[in-house]
């Protein structure tokens, strides 16, 4: 893939599901195709069924707006799923439309763990963290890539607003990551540059790519996802710094399995 694409939601694009799921006409395709990591928003109106198929890929859903039912279980906002390879899941709509994110790799890992699980995990139990307690940056760990069936990655960010920024703030966030990785702003705005790019955009932003960004005027919240282990964040001034020991005050998610 490029090494950062930037899809707006006026560029998505509607298509067919895509192989590995059934039950609605269509989704809305943000990155497919020859792209390393896929991305589809599914609409799920009340009733309504999505069903993902058994495949030899990891697949994580986040439901974005609205809340769907999983085996029982309602996911509200902000709820994950995690459905390993070999294995199905059926979702649900809930009393309105719900949108859910369809993360996952393009294809399978070489080296796969285990799989054959499914993992819920609703939005209370989502661990949290405040990153130096000062600056108003917060956490959130969905999959930490430290499950011994399946090896994928989901966190999510809290950015307060910033009505401007100066060159030296934004230089100081210049930074890579060791993966390939699919950023959605779930709320908020996401400065790059001049631009602001609102909810409903996505970044894909190839590995070991220099980047940055800065928080909107009306704050910026999104989830953050990776198909495999992450490595050191490599900053353009700075000392590297392990993305794991980041996340060092975050337990291990607990899941609902199914």
């Amino acid at each position: 893939m490029a090494k950062v694409s930037i899809i707006t939601p006026d560029h998505s694009r509607s298509v067919l599901l895509p192989q590995g799921y059934s039950g609605l006409q269509e989704a809305k395709a943000y990155l497919d195709g020859n792209s390393v990591l896929h991305l589809h928003l599914c609409e799920i109106d009340r009733d309504v069924a999505l069903r993902i198929e058994q495949t030899s890929i990891d697949r994580v859903l986040y439901v974005w707006r609205g809340g769907v039912k999983a085996s029982g279980h309602f996911l509200a906002e902000g709820s994950s799923i995690i459905v390993e390879h070999g294995r199905t899941c059926e979702i649900n709509g809930g009393d309105t439309k719900s949108l859910v994110l369809a993360f996952s790799a393009a294809v399978a890992s070489s080296q796969p763990r285990a799989g054959g699980h499914v993992h819920l995990l609703p939005v209370a139990r989502v661990q949290r963290t405040d990153f130096g307690r000062t600056n108003g940056v917060s956490g959130g760990m969905h999959a930490d890539s430290q499950c011994p069936t399946c090896e994928v990655w989901l966190h999510e960010n809290s950015f307060p607003r910033q009505s401007s920024v100066t060159p030296e703030e934004e230089a100081r966030g210049i930074h890579s990551h060791s993966e390939d990785e699919i950023i959605f702003v779930t709320d908020g705005q996401i400065r790059l540059g001049g631009h602001l790019c609102g909810p409903g955009t996505a970044l894909a932003i190839a590995a070991n790519t220099l980047y940055g960004f800065t928080a909107g005027p009306e704050g910026l919240r999104f989830v953050n996802f990776r198909a495999g282990t992450p490595g050191d964040i490599r900053f353009a001034h700075g000392e590297p710094m392990s993305e794991i020991g980041l996340w060092r005050d975050v337990s291990h998610p607990t899941y609902e399995e199914v």
